[in-house]
């Protein structure tokens, strides 16, 4: 029997504009909470390659002429050193194109068009010189800041005496001038496109109440910890963390009050544990702190340190407020999902012994799971 569905290839033009924003966006938020780590690592070395091919495509497209107008004039050198790169912007091409490694890196190849600019202007060639534009570019797209700083400065060196001996004044500084606006406005362009990217991939993973990391952003990072277990053993724990009665505090004071205290059980929290941990927000007034390489014993100390800190602490208009832990390693767990299920578990076993105390997860999975499938409404 056949199918009515069929699958539309996207015409090819759109494929090159979707690659060609792809490779210069910078972090483009990720859709998929298995990318993480390795995978975004691996994305973000695709769209160097990508951007780096594209402005290799770019060089190349300009040297074409170039080598044609050499080859015409009987300019040998010139026209051997423009074969020369242009073979190289070549290879380095083809290897982009299917995802390996370039044959030279791009200082060095922004290196050498720069000494066939140089070469050429000084066979009287100063029509290369426009060469050196998209050159400056490139410089703040492909590389770290010291390196387009360092490459641009010395163009702009080796250039200045021949556009000096060559125009008169006013034209020499126009195209000085102009250089410099080049290579500032593409480096302000790759500013503000990096700042907008991080910008947006810190609005994705965080909370926009507290500013704490969003439940997203968690199960990422859950899920990164089950597989390093299961890969390395490396240990990590979870703490699931509510506020007691909370809904008295919103009734009583009025979300305001409950809105502040939230945040500042936030900088409570985020002041007494670590940089490596991650405080996140598992919806209302839960709260998660994932501990990297921490075993259950001293997640457990970690988080009895955390409930008498909020004890303590003056957070409410009147009195304090307390809260609710429930403790798990990621040792007893079979998936991110199990993990979740187990920490709640232990978060109710504290709520039903009295609140404002901290369980550790039962060993028994089955059990665990049984009872975070049927809690009450506790909170």
């Amino acid at each position: 029997m056949g199918s009515d569905l069929t699958t539309t290839k996207k015409p090819l033009w759109v494929q090159l504009k979707r690659h060609f924003t792809e490779s210069f966006a910078g972090e483009l938020l990720q859709q998929r909470r298995e990318l993480d780590g390795e995978r975004v690592d691996e994305l973000r070395t695709r769209r160097r390659r990508g951007a780096y091919r594209y402005v290799l495509l770019l060089l190349a497209v300009i040297l074409l002429p170039i080598v044609a107008h050499n080859i015409y004039i009987r300019q040998l050198l010139p026209a051997a050193g423009a074969l020369l790169l242009l073979g190289i912007l070549m290879v380095n091409i083809l290897l982009l194109s299917v995802n390996r490694d370039a044959f030279l890196p791009a200082p060095v190849v922004l290196l050498l068009s720069i000494a066939l600019v140089m070469l050429s202007l000084y066979y009287g060639q100063n029509y290369s010189l426009y060469l050196l534009f998209p050159l400056l570019v490139s410089l703040p797209v492909l590389l770290k800041t010291r390196w387009a700083v360092f490459l641009g400065v010395l163009s702009g060196l080796l250039v200045a005496p021949v556009v000096l001996t060559q125009y008169d004044r006013i034209t020499g500084v126009s195209i000085g001038v102009s250089m410099g606006l080049t290579w500032l406005v593409s480096a302000w362009l790759v500013f503000a496109m990096t700042e907008q990217s991080r910008r947006l991939r810190g609005m994705a993973i965080t909370d926009a109440l507290t500013g704490a990391f969003n439940r997203r952003y968690l199960e990422l990072q859950a899920v990164k910890c089950v597989q390093d277990w299961g890969r390395y053993h490396r240990p990590a724990s979870l703490l699931l963390l509510d506020i007691d009665h909370f809904k008295r505090v919103n009734d009583k004071f009025g979300h305001a009050v409950g809105d502040a205290a939230l945040q500042s059980l936030v900088v409570l929290v985020q002041q007494r544990i670590r940089k490596m941990d991650i405080l996140c927000r598992f919806g209302g007034e839960e709260f998660v702190v994932l501990l990297g390489d921490t075993k259950a014993a001293n997640s457990r100390h970690v988080a009895e340190e955390l409930r008498r800190a909020v004890e303590r602490a003056k957070i409410l208009p009147e009195g304090s407020m307390t809260i609710s832990v429930g403790v798990c390693d990621v040792t007893q767990v079979q998936d991110m999902e199990h993990w979740f299920k187990l920490a709640d578990a232990a978060l109710y076993q504290a709520k039903r012994n009295g609140r404002n105390r901290v369980e550790l997860a039962a060993a028994e999975s089955g059990s665990a799971v049984s009872i975070a499938k049927t809690l009450p409404d506790w909170r």
